[in-house]
């Protein structure tokens, strides 16, 4: 994505010069076949509509209306009466495929940030997956002596970031507790540079062997890699990934020999990953709300992020609100949701002063498709949309405002 940005930047730099040395080149062209006709406007078929054609197609209206501005020129000086009915002709063309090459770059961008938004969430899943599955590994092997799940104790650390207590130094005490990681650092990249946790103005080294081929590679690596020569002074340095990007590494200086091994790499890397995500969704939630909220902070947090690909892609996103004052009728239909959701919508229920409030956030999804799902859940729950113990209402992603007042969100979503 990064790529294609910085391409899409140089490409429209440089496109007025190459639509300038197109036209003067095909007019040289044409000079060459027929001197009294250096446009090829004269004959059965008009060449000059191909290269305009070119250039309008890759860079767009702004480049074929001066391509088009170029080529009026050269009628006016190389022909006895300006060709009003060619360049007519072309105008036309220019702006036809103008919009078609408009609504074409929309759609590429439009369907480009679902794609990141899709592997966003499936490298969370899996992160909190395999979180799950180390967890579970460690609760079998030592519950007598550590009840306590990795997952749990990460949720602790969140419950220190709301304390605004250390939470970087606990997660490396985390790790020398599961792992016996002895000495470490925890780093954060910004700008391409890596910085201390613990001290936001330490620059780590990044000529380190091992640190610079582990932004490389993007995997953790370790003093016994082939692709590492023996002269780094860390044992590993594990990257936290997200997005293809490397925003966190955990440089390990110290670790006992018989707990360093790849299978223990691998899983501090997963952990990091999940730590660095979970961290960053946690700083979005502190600075969206300043007291504590009734509303699900996954759900706020997924919320403002489509709103924010609305924004800026234009993506459509669908927001449905079911409000009841029965409790029991509430539990009910949070079960039947849970039971029927798919994996990418997300739901919150909160309790207002007068009603419970179900709010359901279909990502991607038209009015159409989250109607066709109350369809489906009202009937398995034999009911109907007039039924008075029922209010529900349907938003897209653009009337952030109503959705907050209508469903009592006290996050700030914008």
């Amino acid at each position: 994505m990064l790529l294609t940005h910085k391409f899409r930047q140089v490409t429209s730099k440089y496109s007025y010069l190459e639509t300038l040395v197109l036209i003067i080149l095909f007019c040289a062209l044409g000079y060459m076949f027929d001197p009294n006709d250096p446009l090829l406007i004269q004959n059965d078929t008009i060449y000059i509509i191909i290269a305009m054609m070119i250039i309008t197609m890759f860079h767009g209206i702004s480049n074929g209306l001066f391509a088009l501005f170029l080529v009026s020129i050269g009628m006016i000086f190389f022909y006895d009466t300006f060709a009003l009915g060619e360049f007519l002709h072309i105008l036309i063309l220019v702006l036809i495929l103008g919009e078609f090459h408009y609504f074409w770059n929309r759609k590429i961008i439009q369907n480009s940030s679902k794609n990141v938004y899709l592997r966003t969430k499936l490298d969370e899943l899996t992160n909190a997956f395999y979180t799950l599955k180390i967890s579970h590994d460690q609760l079998e092997k030592n519950y007598v002596f550590k009840p306590m799940s990795l997952r749990n104790s990460i949720r602790l650390l969140k419950d220190a970031y709301k304390k605004e207590e250390n939470y970087y130094a606990e997660f490396l005490t985390l790790l020398n507790k599961s792992f016996n990681v002895s000495v470490a650092q925890l780093c954060f990249v910004r700008k391409d540079k890596l910085y201390n946790v613990l001290d936001t103005k330490s620059l780590i080294d990044e000529n380190d062997p091992m640190i610079d081929m582990a932004m490389v590679k993007k995997s953790p690596m370790y003093a016994s890699s082939q692709e590492v020569q023996n002269n780094s002074k860390y044992l590993a340095a594990i990257p936290a990934i997200s997005e293809g990007r490397v925003k966190g590494m955990l440089l390990i200086t110290k670790m006992p020999f018989l707990s360093f091994n790849k299978d223990t790499l691998i899983t501090i890397s997963v952990l990091i990953s999940y730590f660095m995500d979970e961290l960053e969704k946690w700083k979005e939630i502190k600075l969206s709300h300043s007291h504590e909220s009734v509303v699900n902070e996954e759900f706020a947090f997924e919320l403002k992020r489509v709103y924010k690909l609305y924004r800026t892609y234009d993506v459509e996103s669908t927001v449905l609100v079911i409000k009841t004052k029965d409790e029991l009728l509430s539990h009910l239909i949070v079960e039947m949701v849970q039971k029927n959701l798919r994996s990418l919508d997300m739901f919150s229920l909160h309790q207002t002063s007068d009603y419970y409030v179900l709010a359901l956030l279909f990502p991607f999804a038209d009015e159409a498709s989250a109607r066709g799902f109350l369809k489906r859940l009202f009937t398995l729950l034999k009911l109907k949309e007039e039924d008075e113990r029922v209010e529900l209402s349907f938003f897209n992603i653009a009337e952030i405002e109503i959705i907050k007042n209508y469903a009592e969100i006290d996050y700030d979503l914008i």
